[in-house]
């Protein structure tokens, strides 16, 4: 298994030759913060899947799997994907055939709804839940994945 060095980061970022303010961000205070994700619940072993959905249900907490425990929505650095539109689709490498990583999300809310339990604590409730004011599609999010092999290798996106 062949690894390259990523390559040194650019002093200034580049302007984009066109550009429409409907596409660029809000300014915002960023708030990084460490979660655990889990894997999307089409892509759990059959057996875990069955034992989480008689959870569920013995439980009582009304609690969802996908949207309350498993895959926290916005923008992130790493985790797994949301593949809850579509099924899921193999994300492999152009090059090598190597299965990519979810390098980064944009998503167009930090939480689903009107709080949720990925809703911040410190968040008053009534805020907005999209504090960057940009919309993927029609509300869906992009992700990037990357190559695990090489940074030389073009990433690949899909949007849910």
């Amino acid at each position: 298994m062949t690894r390259t060095t990523p390559p040194r980061p650019l002093s200034v970022a580049p302007e984009p030759t066109v550009v429409s303010g409907a596409y660029l961000p809000t300014p915002c205070v960023v708030h990084p913060e460490q979660v655990r994700e889990y894997q999307y619940s089409g892509l759990l072993p059959t057996g875990l899947g069955a034992r989480i959905t008689a959870w569920k249900n013995k439980a009582g907490t009304g609690l969802s799997y996908q949207y309350d425990l498993s895959l926290a929505p916005g923008w992130k650095v790493g985790g797994f994907a949301n593949w809850s539109l579509t099924d899921p689709h193999p994300m492999d490498c152009v090059e090598c055939g190597t299965a990519m990583t979810l390098l980064f999300t944009a998503d167009s809310s930090e939480w689903h709804g009107t709080g949720g339990s990925w809703r911040p604590a410190e968040e008053p409730l009534g805020v907005s839940s999209g504090p960057t004011d940009v919309s993927i599609g029609r509300g869906y999010a992009l992700y990037v994945f990357r190559c695990p092999e090489s940074y030389e290798h073009p990433p690949a996106t899909a949007m849910q």
